[in-house]
């Protein structure tokens, strides 16, 4: 009988992958004692959004007129919007999805069980849509954010499907809400603004 050498080498172990490079912010956001009293008092206001929002307001503070618009609208849309919390989560998770927004979809997933998404949900907006036995409502938001995201016009059936149990406040509002999303991902990807606790951008 023929028999193996013992030291003979096993299989290869697969390759590693490559770790993503680390980038640097390409502007740093302020540090808090260089903001305007009125961007450090958004900051505060908002303390039940949950954490994250740091170097986003940081970041944010170079141009305090601007900040101050900006974050006025992601207020009323947090805030005083007319779409339900959870219907609001999904709409973004699933634009920053779609637009690449690591810092958006990480945010906002840390916290969207305070909108009504567990694990299993949060998970399933950035799979196929089909992946998941979303409810019909729920799908045809999802169906939307897609076409924002993409950049193109709903469809009629979809528009029909949407105006079915979303009012003429709502469709407005989940228009405004996907896009300002979507330019939050497109404005902080390419600043490359990192989470809280750290000063560079995963590659």
């Amino acid at each position: 009988m023929i028999t193996e050498p013992a030291d003979r080498p096993g299989p290869a172990a697969p390759p590693t992958p490559p770790t993503p490079p680390v980038r640097p912010a390409r502007i740093d956001p302020l540090p808090l004692e260089r903001w305007t009293p009125e961007l450090r008092g958004l900051l505060a206001g908002s303390a039940k959004d949950g954490p994250g929002r740091v170097n986003l307001f940081g970041t944010l503070a170079h141009h305090p007129e601007l900040a101050r618009a900006w974050l006025s609208l992601a207020r009323v849309l947090t805030h005083d919007g007319t779409l339900s919390a959870r219907r609001r989560e999904l709409v973004v998770l699933r634009t920053a999805h779609r637009r690449g927004g690591s810092f958006v979809y990480d945010r906002h997933g840390a916290v969207a069980a305070d909108a009504g998404l567990d694990s299993r949900e949060v998970a399933a907006t950035a799979l196929p849509l089909g992946a998941h036995p979303w409810a019909e409502d729920e799908l045809a938001l999802l169906e939307a954010a897609d076409a924002l995201a993409a950049g193109e016009s709903l469809s009629q059936p979809l528009w029909d499907r949407l105006a079915a149990f979303l009012r003429s406040d709502q469709l407005i509002e989940l228009l405004i809400l996907a896009g300002q999303c979507a330019t939050m991902c497109a404005t902080l990807g390419a600043l490359r603004t990192p989470p809280d606790g750290g000063r560079t951008f995963p590659g």
